[in-house]
């Protein structure tokens, strides 16, 4: 989750990392202000034409639908909800899968890991004859999408001349202007990035380093 959401960071922030502070700011505020102009657009497109979920969702849902298709199903208890869905692989023998709507759960477990109804679930929703949107999480829909961009809003910005005096004084360190022999000590908190970045540089430093003494061991003889 760290990881994704620096590199969303990282995409706005690209091409600005060498420009002044100012020019970073105003090029963060732009970016993030057109992002969400053009997804509050994007979801008014979709309440108008009264889609249930995003293009993204819906496609998947739509695909997983249409091979759920191709899946044999046996219901087993209409008021528990559960069945099992038999996969059908041409050249290889056939598997099975245990279904159950009530728990929003099924042996690929691809519904518990990602919330979407996967094909073997919309087999048996369709042949429950179910709403589907009854069984996909709300934070998919189309409504929860429009509110993460319109609950709230960018307002313009006044021009220089007409901001507040400041009520404080900028100053600077000078003790910090002072570098220290070495490498600087992070704070940041590391991830799995950082640890593989480390452990090939030692496996580099590790080669390189066999490589010098065999060089040294051959010049001796």
């Amino acid at each position: 989750m760290t990881t994704n959401i620096s590199e969303a960071i990282n995409g706005v922030l690209k091409g600005t990392r060498r420009l002044p502070i100012t020019a970073i700011v105003s090029a963060t505020f732009t970016r993030s202000k057109n992002a969400f102009r053009e997804r509050e657009v994007v979801a008014m497109n979709l309440q108008q034409r009264n889609q249930a979920w995003p293009d993204d969702v819906f496609k998947r849902i739509a695909s997983n639908n249409k091979l759920g298709t191709r899946h044999s199903v046996d219901l087993y208890n209409h008021s528990r909800q559960t069945a099992s869905v038999t996969v059908h692989v041409p050249g290889t023998s056939s598997r099975t899968f245990r279904v159950s709507l009530l728990e929003r759960a099924c042996d690929c477990g691809q519904w518990r890991l990602s919330g979407i109804p996967c094909s073997h679930a919309l087999a048996v929703i369709r042949q429950y004859v179910l709403d589907i949107t009854l069984y996909v999480p709300e934070c998919y829909s189309t409504i929860e999408y429009a509110l993460t961009y319109t609950s709230g809003f960018f307002a313009p910005l006044a021009d220089v001349e007409y901001w507040d005096e400041p009520n404080f004084q900028l100053r600077h360190n000078p003790g910090r202007r002072i570098r220290r022999r070495g490498r600087d000590v992070t704070t940041r908190i590391h991830n799995e990035m950082d640890w593989a970045q480390t452990r090939a540089r030692q496996q580099y430093q590790a080669q390189d380093g066999a490589g010098t003494s065999g060089q040294g061991s051959r010049r001796r003889r």
